[in-house]
């Protein structure tokens, strides 16, 4: 794949995700002044902190590649970096939800209802639709997007990931407004009124917080070197250098990290007829091939191979 193909279909992307974002915040604000609904005006600033990450994507994805007398092999770490914030807004996010709800219900049990505002249902529900179906679509977009330059990029894999959560949080207020609109407030649900919202918004939280760790989690790793974590990309890598060594070399190890889209795959290897001369000339002819092999796939991969005693 080219590397300015798999570029541009990254900013493009992110340039649309930008834009979908910050609509989805204004319309959320909008949507607040008229409902009283302290879920929809956390959802808008949501959308407005992703647009500004967005911001920060697009530089990110302009420099990445770029090498610098301090960064000679690139500045993919920001990538990783990247997510790895990303992650935690995100989090932050789902836990102030979680605050806010228990607080609310807190002061149900408590007698205090009038701490509670009491909502105009119809704009929250009209709202909640509408940006279910944008946050989809966008995380599907991203995926698609991703999927087209063979999933190489770890921002759109975050975006993708985060516009899913926002979709979701917005799918369970409109499940919420859709009990509070068909609950008699003086009846024996009366609480659905004033908790609705709240228990809607812990359940979710309680099954999407698993994402933001998953984010977290995958971007140290990068940060620090670690083991490639895709199983498929390890396999596909191990193969083609497997392949390509024989019968020259026999491979004993191969350690395989990513960061950003930049990849690092070290070989430790063997010449095959046990003899202690590796010809350099022969290892660089093994180093081109595979790197001509893999690069339609991997087109920020560095190979290293190293020879045995």
């Amino acid at each position: 794949m080219d590397i300015q193909k798999q570029d541009r279909v990254e900013r493009r992307a992110l340039t649309i995700g930008a834009a979908g974002n910050l609509f989805m915040a204004a319309i959320a604000w909008v949507t607040y002044w008229f409902s009283n609904s302290e879920a929809i005006l956390l959802d808008g600033n949501y959308s407005f902190i992703i647009f500004i990450g967005m911001g920060v994507a697009l530089a990110v994805s302009r420099i990445k590649s770029r090498r610098t007398e301090t960064f000679p092999l690139g500045q993919f770490f920001y990538e990783a970096l990247y997510s790895f914030v990303k992650g935690l807004m995100i989090l932050g996010v789902i836990l102030m939800a979680v605050v806010t709800s228990v607080v609310r219900i807190i002061f149900y049990f408590g007698g205090n209802t009038d701490s509670i505002p009491m909502l105009n249902p119809d704009p929250i529900l009209y709202y909640a639709l509408a940006m279910t179906v944008i946050c989809f679509s966008l995380s599907s977009f991203y995926r698609l997007s991703n999927r087209k330059i063979d999933d190489q990029s770890s921002l759109l894999k975050t975006d993708s990931k985060a516009s899913f959560v926002d979709g979701m949080l917005s799918l369970g207020i409109a499940a919420g407004v859709l009990f509070l609109r068909n609950t008699d407030p003086s009846g024996s649900a009366g609480f659905v009124p004033y908790l609705a919202d709240s228990i809607i918004t812990l359940v979710l939280s309680m099954s999407l917080i698993s994402k933001p760790v998953e984010i977290i989690r995958e971007s140290i790793i990068e940060l620090a070197l670690g083991k490639l974590q895709n199983k498929d990309q390890y396999d596909e890598c191990d193969r083609v250098i497997r392949d390509e060594c024989a019968p020259d070399f026999s491979v004993s190890r191969v350690y395989m990290s990513k960061t950003g889209s930049r990849y690092l795959a070290v070989v430790l290897l063997h010449p095959a007829d046990g003899s202690a001369q590796v010809s350099l000339d022969v290892l660089r002819g093994k180093k081109d091939t595979i790197l001509e092999r893999l690069h339609p796939h991997f087109p920020h991969l560095m190979l290293e191979l190293v020879p045995g005693t």
